[in-house]
């Protein structure tokens, strides 16, 4: 299981949401609440999804590996303003 990418979802930006994707076809939502992440959510895609293999989603240590996968993720690509981008975008949608 690892990180293959990340979109930033929109939200605002003092609170903006992101959705990270692991190669095992699960995608965690993940918000931004008093600059920390919070997961929000899962979806699981494609026929040899992680869902689809084991009937059952990610829980447990499981889960809690991944949400600690994506934040790293997240704060990485924050730090290399990777969604500098798309929060100036939001932050433009709101002010009009």
């Amino acid at each position: 299981m690892k990180v293959v990418s990340s979109l930033l979802n929109g939200g605002t930006k003092k609170s903006p949401e992101y959705s990270v994707h692991f190669d095992d076809g699960i995608t965690l939502f993940m918000t931004t609440v008093n600059d920390q992440f919070e997961y929000t959510g899962m979806l699981s895609t494609g026929l040899d999804s992680y869902f689809l293999k084991r009937g059952k989603w990610p829980a447990g240590k499981n889960l809690e590996k991944r949400v600690d996968l994506a934040t790293a993720f997240i704060n990485k690509n924050i730090k290399n303003n990777r969604y500098r981008k798309k929060l100036t975008q939001i932050e433009n949608e709101h002010n009009e």
